[in-house]
């Protein structure tokens, strides 16, 4: 009777949360604008983008990319705090948390196909509030760019095409380069924003390749996808390769100055 109770409760919180009333899109923040960002996503709305609601606090906003050689670098904006991984809310549970980012590179997007994850470093617990990392026991581990072996789905039961959320196992390929978060106002409405920097070489991507990303929070209420494209990436090798025939030319050419001196 009292697990029962408590799934009622739980479930009736579920639905108030998704029941929010939902504000105006807040908009892209201003630094969207500049320095080489490309919009993954065309977010529609505030708070029902898909699959549920809950207003601005708990709204996918916007997917973000840029790419220098073998750097990839994601932005997130959200309505969900993106600084502290964390909001609460009136309805039960009442603490949710931002989940990790799921990629994959090879076009085979969906809950069991983002083969890749960026964990920005903050505690994560799913909807039952278990924490969710992946062999830590804190539900923290170290922020950068992962190869996930499984992910953590454990969001409100009706929200389950939300899914993947969060990475439950994996090994870290490459620590990020850069780690950014604020926030700001755009039409009233604070938004928060998240930007990686990570190197992806060892990947072995070569031509065109393609990116899908996604992106929800321990609810469910809000989830966002996104894709976009890829150039070739030069590997480590090759660019090292590259470097050294340059020094080399340097070098020749330093000696041809001397001789002819």
């Amino acid at each position: 009777m009292k697990l029962l109770n408590r799934r009622l409760i739980t479930g009736l919180g579920a639905l108030l949360l998704s029941l929010s009333s939902a504000a105006t899109y807040a908009g892209p923040l201003s630094l969207w604008a500049a320095d080489g960002w490309t919009l993954m996503s065309d977010p529609a709305q505030d708070g029902i983008i898909g699959p549920g609601g809950g207003g601005q606090q708990f709204d996918a906003e916007g997917l973000y990319f840029k790419q220098s050689g073998s750097l990839l670098s994601i932005g997130l904006q959200s309505g969900f705090n993106l600084i502290t991984g964390y909001e609460s809310h009136a309805a039960s549970p009442g603490d949710y948390y931002a989940g990790d980012l799921a990629l994959s590179f090879d076009g085979s997007a969906g809950p069991t196909g983002f083969e890749y994850g960026l964990d920005f470093g903050l505690l994560t617990k799913d909807y039952q509030l278990d924490l969710v990392d992946m062999g830590s026991t804190t539900g923290i581990d170290p922020a950068g760019f992962y190869s996930v072996s499984s992910w953590n789905n454990d969001v409100y039961s009706g929200h389950t095409s939300s899914n993947p959320f969060a990475i439950d196992g994996g090994a870290l390929l490459s620590s990020f380069s850069s780690n950014a978060s604020g926030s700001g106002v755009v039409g009233g409405e604070t938004s928060y924003y998240r930007t990686v920097t990570f190197d992806i070489g060892s990947l072995g991507l070569s031509g065109i390749t393609d990116l899908d990303a996604h992106w929800t929070m321990s609810c469910g209420n809000d989830v966002i996808n996104g894709s976009g494209t890829l150039t070739s990436v030069p590997e480590p090798s090759m660019l090292a390769l590259m470097l050294g025939g340059l020094m080399g030319m340097g070098w020749i050419g330093r000696r041809k100055k001397r001789a002819t001196a």
